[in-house]
């Protein structure tokens, strides 16, 4: 199997972040981000607090953020849930990385490494997701899909955004796309004060350090979790983003 590894450090995440990494002249998928489209907040950094660098080995990544986006609608999901109040939740602010078109031959594959981050949870549902985009605009894969909670660790990837959303038509079998899901801890921080551990990563801006409850399991990251999808022969984007679900905080 060819294998086009792009090295996209992609890490998402919910109160303000999504990470993708760069690097792999070789798979078509351009390392200059400069080819790249960023709506809202996105950027580029080293190991950062929690937030190690990828596997792939490269010196930085490419990260996404909700924090300071002013962007809207960039979610290629429609999802509508009920909220306190009677009031209709839905996704709000948001940012996307899309990279420039590349080609894969039969039997390429596109290798990817992500990691979420999150400070959300109780309704404000926040989510993020990665996909290859086919030439005619349709999503051919998904490659990550996360979503904070304040329920079971596990529930945060692949979360629920895919079965909440109205629009979508293409399956998701975690287990099968991420390689090393077998594998997968979230990593909790807490801030409470017995055991006072909060994340720590900057592109979170004022929401670093915090968690929406003191005790929330949701709060903290994935980890660096690998992604490897075959989508057959044609021209592709690959598409990184993270939006805030219910609030724009």
């Amino acid at each position: 199997m060819n294998k086009k590894n792009l090295k996209l450090l992609a890490g998402l995440a919910a109160a303000a972040a999504g990470l993708a990494s760069t690097s792999v002249a070789a798979a078509g998928v351009s390392p200059d981000l400069a080819t790249w489209t960023c709506v809202g907040s996105c950027g580029v950094l080293g190991a950062d607090g929690d937030i190690t660098l990828s596997p792939f080995g490269s010196p930085g990544y490419a990260y996404l953020t909700t924090n300071s986006s002013t962007a809207h609608n960039v979610s290629p999901l429609h999802i509508v849930e009920s909220g306190g109040g009677g009031a209709d939740f839905t996704q709000t602010n948001g940012s996307s990385y899309t990279s420039a078109p590349f080609t894969l031959a039969a039997g390429e594959s596109v290798a990817a490494y992500f990691n979420y981050v999150s400070t959300d949870g109780k309704g404000f549902d926040d989510y993020a997701w990665a996909r290859l985009i086919d030439s005619a605009g349709d999503t051919a894969a998904w490659l990550f899909t996360a979503r904070s909670t304040n329920g079971n660790k596990q529930n945060v990837v692949p979360g629920n955004a895919l079965s909440k959303a109205d629009n979508n038509t293409v399956d998701f079998d975690v287990d099968t796309v991420i390689v090393n899901y077998d594998e997968f801890e979230f990593n909790t921080r807490t801030t409470k004060s017995s055991d006072f551990d909060p994340i720590d990563w900057s592109p979170l801006g004022e929401w670093n350090g915090t968690c929406w409850r003191d005790n929330a399991e949701g709060c903290g990251f994935t980890g660096w979790l690998q992604s490897l999808v075959t989508p057959g022969a044609g021209t592709y984007q690959l598409e990184v983003g993270v939006v805030n679900f219910g609030d724009e905080a």
